[in-house]
């Protein structure tokens, strides 16, 4: 067991969680604390008591919001894009392209 791997119990298991490179104890805790109320969640909305179906329940629902929050930060950038391109036509026209243009370096 590496120093960051820590012991939970969960679904009345005592699971072993990798330390993650980078996060602290509590913030790994958080995100097992996360897991169980998923876990929870699932179990009492559609009653099943077998925690390997729920873990990959869980698992399944964790991925969803993960796919859903990859697509709205993709289509935010898209969108940052275009309207960065929309101001710098806007400065370019205001300003002249000359303005806009990288410094020459002076030659010898």
């Amino acid at each position: 067991m590496n120093s960051n791997d820590f012991e939970r119990k969960i679904c009345n298991r005592v699971i072993k969680f990798p330390g993650v490179d980078g996060l602290s104890a509590l913030e790994m805790e958080g995100i097992v604390s996360q897991v169980e109320e998923k876990i929870k969640t699932i179990e009492s909305r559609l009653k099943i008591a077998d925690s390997s179906k729920l873990a990959i329940l869980a698992a399944y629902d964790f991925a969803a919001e993960l796919y859903n929050l990859r697509q709205r930060s993709e289509t935010n950038q898209t969108a940052d894009s275009k309207k960065i391109d929309e101001l710098v036509e806007k400065l370019r026209k205001t300003l002249g392209e000359e303005a806009l243009e990288p410094p020459r370096e002076h030659l010898p």
